[in-house]
């Protein structure tokens, strides 16, 4: 069985909420404050709790956020099915044609958390092949919960009850809450889970604490005195390890000591040139941080799902990067991390990040939807672009985003491979920006480069060619754009940047690799109906949707709204123009040959700006 992740369903203020886990490694879980970073995190502690021999009792801090009058939660764990698990229903359900032909097939074990009786239960158990299509694996009978064998048709061949380790009280609809054995195949997964370990977002460690044996560190690491004592006593080999990992990131320091007097133990460190032993208290947060964050992980049972919530906190950036760097050298267990960090969010990729926003119905990240400058956008940050690039060409919204560096890089004299070190960030608009809120957000930009110390880099504002005069003038007007500034103001030529995606021969083409993508379901057109489909829109003068500034200088191509035109001629051809899926794509194919006016917007750009390739 292999973990797919969990969903919760009527959790906080999340109607549907499905946590990604598959392989184990780093997750994280982004989003502005009071998203539900630590709300997830907390439901997700439950599985401590799930009803099987060996668990913990459920966490109280679960029930605080239960929605108001509800006295549950649903979680559902999802595993995708494997071959070698058609015999978890006693035979061998491959011939029989409607299981056949599903694609995708999963395992759906589904629990309630009962905070007020401090408890989990076991609800069903389901083989879900595609949407429709439920075979049941556990299901309760009679008010109890049974396993049920099938024949190769299907059909129920027999049933086997669940071996029950200990009973509880009823929920509430009557039904038993009980613990069970984990004595077959089929419940093998939850061992590993039910090692989940959450760790608090405050952790204060005690500067001294009563000699004590103490066996596990509490989750907000305030016993960490007397467990690394412990530890150094027991488990030697292990204390050897936090300690390392301490050293390596703080390399002033050689030693870590639990160090006793009269009946009590804190914690010092031994400083590598002075050879003096200093508390604790007196190292700097960063230094607890890390001490602490070693000991959870180190001392946690292999494979287990470890819970941060925010671990940068007070850590320097170099710090940082340390921490994932150990994080990535114990990859034998799971983490799901909440962070604001930039940094953090920078180190894995896109499907490795769940990004909450207002929504109450999350679905599992694409890559589509989950790239890390929608992360940073929505924390914020807006953009990684401001820390890990040379230069910047900000632009109004996503689809200059993904189509100017194609056209850019069309350019023979630019080099590519040093036109990927330029950053596109969206400043704010998707083409809505107007007046002062354009003048806002560039004063924006302008103190959150100088707030990160890189006012020095250079950059260029770039607005679609449809801002009004009055607009471009209120523009010019900032402060940022003066004498021998490195921030330049310049407007694109055209009304907006689809515009340059108006030739027909790159739109047949890639009308062509979308219907074949598409199975052939739609007709691809001629070339001559494209250049009379592009024609008869351009026409059109007095709509006010295509040419919302009028027609300019009696130049249709320069005045019509580019991507209202491509949705139309799209649209004609029953196909979905999507501005960054499809305006990506034909910008693949527009050269200087197809497309001469991207001389005009290539000389947008001083020759100083862009890297040139090598001659």
């Amino acid at each position: 069985m292999k973990l797919l992740g969990i969903e919760l369903r009527n959790y906080a203020r999340f109607k549907q909420c499905f946590v990604p886990l598959g392989d184990t490694g780093v997750r994280l879980l982004v989003g502005r404050n009071n998203s539900g970073k630590t709300a997830i995190l907390r439901a997700l502690s439950a599985l401590s709790a799930l009803p099987f021999r060996g668990n913990s009792p459920l966490p109280g801090d679960v029930a605080r956020y239960l929605p108001d009058q509800s006295p549950l939660y649903e979680m559902d764990i999802v595993f995708g099915y494997e071959d070698q698990e058609k015999t978890f229903f006693g035979s061998d359900l491959s011939l029989w044609s409607p299981f056949a032909a599903a694609v995708n097939k999963k395992w759906v074990y589904s629990f309630r958390a009962l905070p007020h009786l401090g408890r989990i239960q076991l609800f069903t158990a389901t083989l879900r092949a595609d949407k429709d299509f439920d075979l049941p694996l556990i299901g309760f009978e009679s008010n109890v919960l049974t396993r049920f064998m099938r024949n190769g048709h299907g059909i129920v061949s027999g049933r086997s009850q669940l071996r029950i380790a200990g009973n509880g009280p009823a929920a509430i609809d009557g039904t038993p809450v009980a613990t069970y054995e984990l004595d077959g195949p089929y419940l093998s997964q939850f061992a590993a889970l039910m090692s989940t370990r959450y760790i608090h977002v405050h952790r204060v460690v005690k500067p001294y604490l009563s000699l004590q044996t103490l066996e596990t560190l509490n989750d907000n690491a305030e016993s960490l005195a007397p467990f690394l004592d412990t530890l150094n006593s027991n488990r030697r080999e292990v204390f050897s390890q936090i300690e390392k990992v301490v050293t390596n990131v703080f390399p002033e320091f050689k030693y870590v000591n639990p160090e006793k007097s009269q009946n009590g133990v804190s914690i010092t460190l031994t400083s590598r040139d002075t050879n003096q032993t200093i508390p604790l208290t007196h190292c700097g947060t960063g230094v607890e941080q890390i001490i602490a964050l070693a000991a959870f992980v180190l001392t946690s049972k292999r494979g287990s799902l470890i819970l941060l919530d925010e671990p940068h906190s007070y850590l320097h950036p170099i710090a940082e990067r340390q921490l994932l760097d150990f994080l990535n050298a114990h990859n034998e267990h799971r983490y799901v991390i909440s962070t604001h960090s930039a940094i953090l969010i920078n180190s894995v990729s896109a499907d490795r990040i769940l990004a909450l926003d207002d929504s109450t119905d999350v679905q599992q990240p694409t890559p589509d939807n989950s790239t890390i400058p929608r992360i940073l956008h929505a924390l914020g940050y807006r953009n990684s672009d401001l820390l890990f690039h040379d230069r910047l060409i900000l632009v109004e919204g996503e689809s200059d985003q993904d189509i100017l560096p194609l056209l850019l890089g069309a350019n023979p004299i630019v080099s590519r491979p040093d036109l990927k070190k330029t950053g596109f960030p969206v400043m704010d608009g998707e083409g809505k920006l107007r007046g002062r809120d354009q003048q806002r957000s560039l004063l924006y930009w302008e103190k959150f480069l100088s707030q990160l110390g890189r006012a020095k880099m250079p950059r260029i504002y770039l607005f679609d060619g449809g801002c009004l005069d009055a607009d471009r003038e209120l523009l010019q007007k900032s402060n940022v754009f003066q004498q021998d500034a490195v921030a330049l103001l310049r407007f694109l030529p055209l009304h907006e940047i689809e515009n340059y995606l108006l030739v027909p021969e790159a739109i047949l083409a890639s009308i062509e690799e979308m219907v074949q993508i598409q199975d052939g379901d739609s007709s691809v057109p001629k070339k001559d109906e494209v250049e009379t489909g592009l024609k008869d829109i351009l026409s059109k003068t007095d709509n006010r949707k295509l040419y919302p500034n009028g027609v300019l200088d009696n130049d249709p191509l320069r005045s019509v709204k580019g991507s209202v035109v491509l949705e139309a001629l799209f649209d004609s051809y029953g196909l979905r123009y999507e501005k960054r899926k499809v305006g990506r794509l034909i910008a693949t194919k527009i050269n200087s040959e197809n497309q001469p006016l991207l001389k005009a917007l290539w000389s947008t750009f001083p020759l100083n700006f862009l890297p040139q390739a090598p001659t």
